[in-house]
């Protein structure tokens, strides 16, 4: 008898493991490593918001809280949706929540076994697998060179047993924000189908460069179709908080409280009343923003000094996402870098089949590491290239 239940075939460690393992090596002998593969903002929480989660604390705020979280920040995250994201919605329907655990019960909640979720290229990497573990079937849809979705395209994609549409708005890992008229069609084009959910995951909301933030629930016909995810971890430099919410259909929201119920109880009151401070700052996203603007610009300057590298200028988000001629694939390309340069990149192929030839930078790190660390990435490109 087999140990390892069936349903984790398939589901495989990050692909970043060995890039990571062997930087970890490397910085052990001493060797200076300029890593852009981490998905974080590198600053601390602000301190307002440390101060008010830990006197919460003092005060005997450490005990279970209602499944759904405190009553104050579910209806202060009510307010916030309804007046930055037009989506109304009570605040009986809104789950505190992990935002990636957000996601997973939202999928458990969702999908039948054998049901297909349509996942755009490229994705986010825990996609396909918190769609395998909800015991859903992953179908992959290829964007343009401009990640955009094709109509004609979108619509085959769809069959009988589609359950769900996954969105990722900003675009983790190429950096694109979806306009208000390409979401539009797209929702039109679910809308056509009757049992299909959109799954909106707009974590980076707030880091936004060109063009601005639109959420499909927002459209009256899709508020019944529609699960948004969103978080504190980007705006807010709260990763290891491990908070965030969804809202969306009330039967839906009921469901996946069941199964917050039965797993993990709540989320974490500290963080919840973190969470609580973080909606009253209205000043950290901005300044976030601008720093990531600043480093954004900068990277773009130094990738343009290769001829060989193309990318879209990322609109969002903290990621930039460069092809490269076809030396070698990406997971041996991540490698080599690493081993020749001591730079750290996310190999595209870890994005979907559309990443190969791809590497992620997040440039949510320091000016200095930038400024000494991209050019190794060009001087790379071109030796291999050239």
């Amino acid at each position: 008898m087999n140990m390892i239940s069936e349903r984790m075939n398939g589901i495989e460690e990050a692909a970043t493991i060995a890039v990571n393992q062997k930087a970890i090596d490397l910085q052990k002998h001493g060797t200076k490593i300029y890593n852009f593969g981490i998905g974080e903002p590198d600053q601390t929480t602000p301190l307002k918001i440390i101060e008010f989660a830990f006197e919460s604390a003092k005060k005997g705020k450490t005990h279970y809280t209602p499944s759904k979280g405190i009553p104050e920040l579910r209806k202060k995250i009510s307010e916030k949706l309804q007046i930055k994201n037009n989506i109304k919605v009570d605040p009986n329907q809104i789950i505190v929540t992990p935002t990636k655990y957000a996601l997973f019960i939202a999928a458990m909640s969702l999908i039948n076994p054998g049901e297909n979720v349509i996942i755009p290229e490229p994705y986010w990497v825990s996609y396909p697998y918190i769609t395998k573990l909800s015991g859903g079937v992953p179908l992959f849809l290829k964007t343009t060179d401009d990640y955009e979705f094709d109509e004609d395209r979108t619509r085959r994609s769809f069959n009988d047993k589609t359950k769900a549409f996954i969105l990722n708005n900003p675009l983790n890992p190429a950096g694109k924000v979806y306009s208000e008229r390409s979401l539009r069609r797209l929702a039109d084009i679910i809308l056509e189908n009757k049992n299909i959910y959109l799954i909106s995951d707009e974590t980076y909301e707030d880091i936004i460069y060109e063009g601005k933030m639109f959420s499909p629930a927002s459209i009256p016909e899709m508020a019944e179709r529609t699960v948004t995810i969103n978080g504190f971890s980007k705006s807010y430099a709260m990763t290891g908080w491990r908070i965030g919410y969804m809202t969306g259909p009330e039967e839906l929201m009921k469901a996946a409280n069941r199964i917050q119920e039965h797993t993990m109880t709540c989320a974490s009151s500290v963080s919840q009343y973190a969470a609580l401070a973080a909606l009253d700052d209205t000043e950290t996203p901005k300044i976030l923003k601008e720093t990531f603007l600043k480093r954004r610009d900068l990277v773009i300057d130094l990738l343009s000094e290769s001829g060989s590298l193309s990318f879209y200028k990322p609109e969002g988000t903290f990621y930039i996402f460069p092809s490269y001629n076809a030396i070698k694939d990406s997971n041996k390309f991540a490698i080599d870098l690493l081993e020749k340069k001591h730079v750290v990149v996310t190999p595209g192929s870890a994005f979907g089949a559309q990443g190969e030839f791809h590497f992620r930078i997040s440039y949510a790190t320091s000016l200095e590491t930038i400024r000494e660390g991209i050019p190794l990435i060009v001087k790379y490109i071109d030796e291999e290239v050239g």
